[in-house]
């Protein structure tokens, strides 16, 4: 089984919609695990609303994902990781670094972008607007 992590900083918004968003690509695969959390996460704690309101615009339900920290098993396991900015880059590597070859910005790979809009910014305080671009 392969499993991936999506990473941001409080594993509220951008990391949960990022873990369902791609769950929901997967069609029903059971060989790949899909997962979420925050560098700086409190566990137990629920997708904001504004993230739970822009994926229900898609039709996907988030409302039941719970906010974990980081932690080496889940680093461990990952065979991708990906966060969301250069500062959570940073941070992983910095407690983890023998995840350096497994980990990536989410949108390294998007063509035409400079470094800095590789970056997906923080949505969290910001108009229901900023979690569409977002997500």
């Amino acid at each position: 089984m392969k499993h991936i992590l999506f990473i941001c900083t409080g594993n509220v918004c951008r990391s949960p919609m990022a873990e369902e968003l791609f769950r929901s690509q997967l069609g029903g695969d059971r060989e790949i695990e899909v997962s979420s959390a925050g560098i700086g996460a409190v566990a137990g704690q629920p997708p904001s609303s504004y993230s739970i309101e822009v994926m229900k615009e898609k039709g996907l339900d988030i409302s039941r994902l719970r906010s974990q920290p980081v932690h080496q098993e889940l680093v461990r396991k990952a065979d991708f990781i990906f966060v969301m900015t250069y500062g959570h880059l940073d941070s992983l590597l910095l407690l983890y670094p023998s995840a350096a070859e497994k980990t990536f910005l989410l949108r390294e790979f998007q063509a035409g972008l400079s470094p800095d809009e590789r970056e997906v910014d923080d949505p969290i305080g910001q108009s229901r607007e900023t979690y569409r671009v977002c997500r």
